[in-house]
C-alpha cells in the first residue's frame, strides 16, 4: 500500500513557507518589513536575523527529494523461465542485466511489493517491456487466439501497476511493445488508464 501523502504535503508546506515569505519581501522592496518595524518600535534587522534568512534561502536550493520508486525500491533478480527473445528485448529497453548464459534470470525493479521490468530514476519512470507477443496474433501459431490467455492477464497487471503509480506522483509508468499488433491491441486500454505506451521494435 502506498505511503500516506499528507505528512509529505505538510512537510513541503512548512519548507516552502519561509521561501515564499522571502520572495514576497523581495518583490515589495522590503517595504513591508520596514513598516512592521516602525509600527512596533523594533530596531533594524539584526545580523542574526540576516543569517537565519540566508540559511533559509540556501536550504531552498538543495536538490529535490528522490522520486518514490528510487527512495523505497530496489533492484532484484527474477526468474520467469527460459525465453531468450523476451529477456533480450527487456534488457534492450531497460538496460538491466540478464542471464546471457542460461537465460534463467533478469534484473528488475521491485517497489512496494510489485516488480517492474526496469526503472529510470532520472525520469522517475518505471518500465515494462513486452517482446515476442505478436506470434500469438499474426497467425503463425494456429489456434493461438483460442488457447493463449496472456493478454487479459497482462491488462490485469497494468491495472495493478497503474493504481500504484497514480497514488505516488510524480512516478510515471511506460509500456514498450516490440510487436506492432500487440501494441495496437493493448494501447487503447493503456490510454484509458492514463499509462504511457510506445511501439519500439
Amino acid at each position: 500500500m502506498a505511503a500516506p501523502l499528507i505528512p509529505l504535503a505538510a512537510a513541503a508546506a512548512t519548507e516552502i513557507g519561509p521561501v515564499l515569505s522571502a520572495i514576497g519581501g523581495a518583490l515589495l522592496g522590503g517595504a513591508t518589513v520596514a513598516g512592521v518595524a516602525s509600527m512596533s518600535g523594533s530596531t533594524a534587522q539584526t545580523k542574526e536575523d540576516a543569517k537565519t534568512e540566508s540559511r533559509t534561502v540556501s536550504d531552498s536550493t538543495k536538490p529535490c527529494k528522490k522520486c518514490p520508486p528510487e527512495n523505497t525500491g530496489r533492484k532484484v533478480r527474477n526468474n520467469h523461465g527460459v525465453n531468450w527473445p523476451a529477456y533480450q528485448y527487456q534488457a534492450r529497453v531497460t538496460g538491466f542485466a540478464y542471464d546471457t548464459e542460461g537465460c534463467h534470470w533478469s534484473e528488475e525493479w521491485e517497489w512496494l511489493g510489485v516488480d517492474f521490468d526496469g526503472f529510470k530514476p532520472e525520469e522517475c519512470l518505471l518500465q515494462e517491456a513486452k517482446g515476442n507477443y505478436d506470434q500469438f496474433l499474426d497467425g503463425s501459431i494456429p489456434g493461438a487466439d483460442e488457447f493463449f490467455k496472456g493478454f487479459p492477464k497482462m491488462m490485469k497487471t497494468v491495472v495493478t501497476r497503474a493504481v500504484l503509480v497514480k497514488a505516488n506522483p510524480p512516478t510515471r509508468l511506460r509500456y514498450y511493445f516490440q510487436g506492432r499488433l500487440t501494441y495496437q491491441k493493448m494501447a487503447p486500454g493503456l490510454k484509458k488508464l492514463k499509462v504511457e505506451s510506445e511501439y519500439l521494435p
